[in-house]
């Protein structure tokens, strides 16, 4: 493992294999807690140490995706990213979006609130549980406005081949908006290649719910306007004596309208300090090297894998489907084996490695799951 499990919380007595729903929480996030409190405290010195924690964690955030900071913010959420996508563009009668249907839900509802524009939804389909470049480019045509697509699926742990995507989309003259939420933390991720990012930090980030990466590329995307308002959006204000003249932030933090979550941004910054110390190569490679184990294993013992076996088109989750998920669940919780289970009734089974797993963790689930088959 590259973490120890002792840094944890509650890793003592169970096999921890379900980073993909929720990561255990680091038990110094205790003492970043704290620091929160102490700074909460300070009276009118509050937000100037609430701000400079967030100017690092922004930078924390930037160096992790390999781009500039002021194209970097932290939202409420990444389903709060994708909503400011769709209400901050202008759209037209004809215009489409397409997506995928192995999609999180939070990348396919915000689109439906454009129906009565005239907006269609396209859907590629997956084959064998893939989504593949070709069934995204026979749906693109001049009217395209966004593709959104997850970087690594959420419902099969397919990582897509981002340099190919971002091709794709741009020379057919799309935006890219993708959800990195299952790939930020535990693979390397180039958000200069997509036009938006956005990203939960309560799972591979190891943060808490109540922020969110949202990274906008302004240089490629400078239509995308905030589509909310308020004091934090603006540079320079009228005052009393003029209340209607304002100038909007230049940066990322124009998207947000009000004070963030500072508490989620103090504790997101004590992870960040944690993984970027790892290394985002060798969390990588370690995360690939047991979801390898998994697949293999799991192939062998029959069961239907939906993740693809090359490791370029998967990260940490391996999933599989099955009708018996209640059961298995029941009987991985008995050998202390925690993992995700069904998504919206769907009976698919997810299996998370992270940077507290080792191969000790594979081969208990290994075991556990093949008393049940």
């Amino acid at each position: 493992m590259l973490i120890s499990r002792d840094k944890f919380v509650g890793l003592e007595e169970v096999t921890h294999l379900c980073a993909g729903g929720e990561s255990p929480m680091l038990k110094s996030h205790e003492q970043a807690f704290n620091r929160f409190m102490r700074d909460k405290s300070m009276g009118e010195r509050t937000r100037e140490k609430q701000d400079a924690v967030l100017k690092t964690t922004r930078e924390q955030c930037a160096q992790l995706l390999s781009v500039e900071v002021d194209d970097v913010t932290l939202l409420g959420s990444a389903s709060e990213g994708i909503n400011a996508v769709m209400y901050g563009l202008s759209w037209q009668a004809g215009d489409n979006v397409v997506i995928a249907d192995v999609e999180f839900a939070s990348g396919v509802y915000p689109w439906t609130r454009l129906a009565d524009q005239g907006v269609e939804i396209r859907i590629a389909r997956h084959r064998d549980w893939c989504v593949d470049l070709e069934s995204i480019d026979s749906l693109i045509d001049e009217r395209t406005r966004v593709v959104l697509i997850s970087h690594v699926s959420m419902f099969t742990g397919q990582r897509m081949d981002l340099a190919a995507l971002s091709a794709l989309v741009r020379q057919r003259g799309a935006r890219l908006v993708l959800d990195a939420t299952h790939a930020v933390g535990v693979v390397d991720v180039d958000a200069s290649l997509a036009d938006v990012v956005v990203s939960s930090c309560y799972k591979w980030l190891l943060g808490v719910h109540g922020c969110a990466i949202f990274y906008c590329n302004r240089e490629r995307f400078p239509e995308l306007e905030p589509p909310f308002l308020g004091w934090n959006s603006v540079s320079a204000a009228g005052g009393w004596r003029a209340p209607l003249e304002m100038t909007l932030r230049s940066d990322a933090d124009r998207f947000i309208p009000g004070n963030p979550s500072y508490v989620s941004i103090y504790l997101l910054n004590n992870a960040l300090d944690a993984l970027l110390a790892t290394g985002i190569h060798s969390i990588e490679e370690h995360a690939l090297k047991l979801t390898g184990a998994l697949h293999h294993g799991l192939t062998d013992q029959g069961w239907e894998v939906m993740t693809p076996a090359p490791a370029e088109f998967r990260a940490g989750n391996v999933c599989l489907m099955t009708d018996r998920v209640d059961e298995i669940a029941q009987t991985l919780r008995e050998h202390q084996v925690m993992v995700w289970g069904t998504y919206a009734g769907d009976a698919r089974l997810r299996i998370s490695a992270h940077v507290y797993n080792d191969q000790d963790d594979v081969e208990k689930c290994l075991q556990a799951l093949s008393s049940i088959r």
